[in-house]
């Protein structure tokens, strides 16, 4: 690593923030020992290198390009375009947001989303999630359909929404962008270390047909291997709590959570 070229790097994305003192509050870094990597006296080593890179969102291996090519680059021109945020005196919560890319990047992909709902009595929900990268965050979109099984009535939803890895948990932020009257969060661990095939944890909201908010478990499954988008469709909707076409892995989860 070439410490001058580092120095600079490093001092010109510090500059788009609001202190170096933040900073190193929210990376977790001595600030004298941060003081020497920005003048170029001290190396910061592996682990806090690559703090520092998922911090500003860029690769460690970015902060090695000589300055004018550093700056030049896509990730770091973007952050020095400064944020498309129309409120820039409310920086904080969307900070949580930006810079997510690297640590949420083995998540990216689509998911079939189970959780228990009050619509309908001993009733699973299926719905289709996919997280991928926009505009130097993790962005979260997903679609609920289900028909009711006493009129036949379609009910729709979908949201668009923004994804944090915090204290290793995933958090979910999302908004209703159809009836445009709702949030959701959802907060997902993965179930078992070192595995990303499902993870559970907890989704607070409200359904399509009752008004009133309501906490449930909820299970992510991982579709590794995706084919066919349409087949994945199929699965999306409604299920009866006991239903044999549910994924039986998924079930035994949430039901455990449950109880």
């Amino acid at each position: 690593m070439h410490s001058e070229d580092f120095a600079i790097n490093l001092r010109l994305l510090c500059s788009t923030e609001s202190s170096v003192s933040a900073i190193c509050r929210q990376i977790g870094l001595n600030r004298q020992q941060f003081n020497k990597y920005l003048s170029g006296a001290a190396r910061p080593s592996p682990a806090n290198m690559r703090k520092i890179a998922v911090h500003f969102g860029v690769r460690p291996a970015e902060f090695l390009l000589p300055a004018n090519e550093f700056e030049a680059h896509p990730s770091v021109a973007a952050k020095l375009a400064g944020p498309q945020n129309p409120h820039p005196e409310r920086p904080e919560f969307e900070s949580a947001f930006r810079g997510q890319t690297i640590p949420l990047r083995r998540y990216l992909g689509y998911y079939l989303s189970y959780f228990l709902t009050q619509s309908w009595e001993n009733s699973i929900i299926c719905a289709i999630v996919r997280l991928d990268e926009y505009e130097g965050m993790v962005r979260c979109r997903s679609l609920e359909r289900s028909i009711d099984p006493d009129d036949g009535s379609l009910f729709l939803s979908k949201y668009d929404g923004r994804v944090a890895i915090l204290g290793n948990r995933i958090f979910v932020m999302e908004y209703q962008v159809l009836a445009r009257d709702a949030l959701v969060e959802t907060v997902l661990h993965p179930v078992g270390r070192g595995q990303l095939q499902y993870l559970r944890g907890t989704t607070f909201g409200i359904t399509s047909r009752q008004r009133a908010p309501f906490m449930s478990p909820v299970v992510w499954r991982y579709l590794e291997n995706l084919t066919s988008l349409r087949d994945a469709m199929r699965q999306v909707g409604r299920y009866d709590i006991n239903s044999a076409k549910l994924d039986q892995r998924a079930r035994s989860i949430l039901l455990g959570a449950k109880g």
